[in-house]
């Protein structure tokens, strides 16, 4: 939350970077069969090293979780690159990235 107020809007490249972080610290948790069921930006701390851990696990739950397929992360990067492949074929202006960058940067500079 404090890196959140001290930057007001992360860059993309972060963004990613701390949503990774906390998909694989949410998966560490669900590897050990628990739910952690308080997920907010209160509970998601940046240790010294830069990483992300999580805290707060006082309405944690353990249950027996079942993956729905035997590689769940195949699935998931087929999902994503059959949503990539959708996007490409829908989007007519292909600068379309581009333009979006400037706009965002555009964004930042008028702040």
């Amino acid at each position: 939350m404090t890196l959140l107020m001290e930057k007001d809007v992360l860059s993309e490249e972060m963004s990613r970077f701390y949503i990774a972080e906390t998909i694989l610290a949410i998966e560490s948790v669900h590897n050990l069969n628990y739910i952690h069921r308080d997920l907010k930006p209160d509970n998601l701390i940046i240790g010294r090293d830069g990483h992300i851990k999580l805290s707060d696990f006082g309405l944690c739950k353990h249950v027996e979780i079942k993956p729905k397929s035997a590689n769940i992360n195949e699935q998931m990067r087929s999902d994503l690159s059959n949503i990539q492949k959708e996007q490409v074929t829908r989007n007519p202006n292909p600068n379309m990235s581009r333009n979006q960058a400037n706009r965002r940067a555009e964004y930042v500079r008028n702040r």
